[in-house]
């Protein structure tokens, strides 16, 4: 059985567009960067037309969530990256 639930105003839960392996990087990293902050933006959004009485209190929280999920990630990557430059620097040559 399959079930299939209506879009509440959120365009899609995966906020990073995946890109082809082969295809040439334009912007890398910052590119990242900036879908996060459209992601941080759009929370902001929703959790002020909840205030306003414009949006509901679960499109609010989702937007919330989404916007706490991919901050997440995107710190756990800049450590990663961070922590593999660091060792890098301190390998003997």
């Amino acid at each position: 059985m399959n079930t299939i639930l209506p879009n509440q105003g959120i365009p899609d839960l995966a906020p990073v567009t995946l890109q082809d392996a082969s295809a040439p990087q334009k912007g890398g990293f910052s590119q990242v960067l900036e879908q996060v902050s459209g992601v941080l933006e759009q929370a902001d959004q929703m959790a002020a037309g909840y205030a306003q009485g414009k949006v509901g209190l679960t499109d609010a929280v989702l937007a919330s969530q989404k916007a706490d999920t991919t901050f997440s990630l995107t710190m756990a990557i800049r450590n990663k990256a961070l922590a593999a430059y660091q060792e890098i620097m301190n390998l003997s040559v």
